[in-house]
């Protein structure tokens, strides 16, 4: 599988409770959809670093 497949598969499948801390954390919307975004653009840039 391409680490993109393999990201999808592992992590984006977290998405809607990343959101919600977010959420929480920020207390708007708008913010936590900026965090979520760049959370996920991190992951996905360590991904190859990533160990289960």
């Amino acid at each position: 599988a391409s680490k993109r497949e393999h990201f999808e598969r592992e992590a984006l499948v977290h998405l809607d409770t990343l959101y919600n801390v977010a959420l929480r954390l920020t207390g708007n919307a708008s913010d936590a959809e900026d965090l979520v975004q760049d959370t996920v653009t991190k992951a996905y840039r360590s991904w190859d670093k990533y160990e289960p």
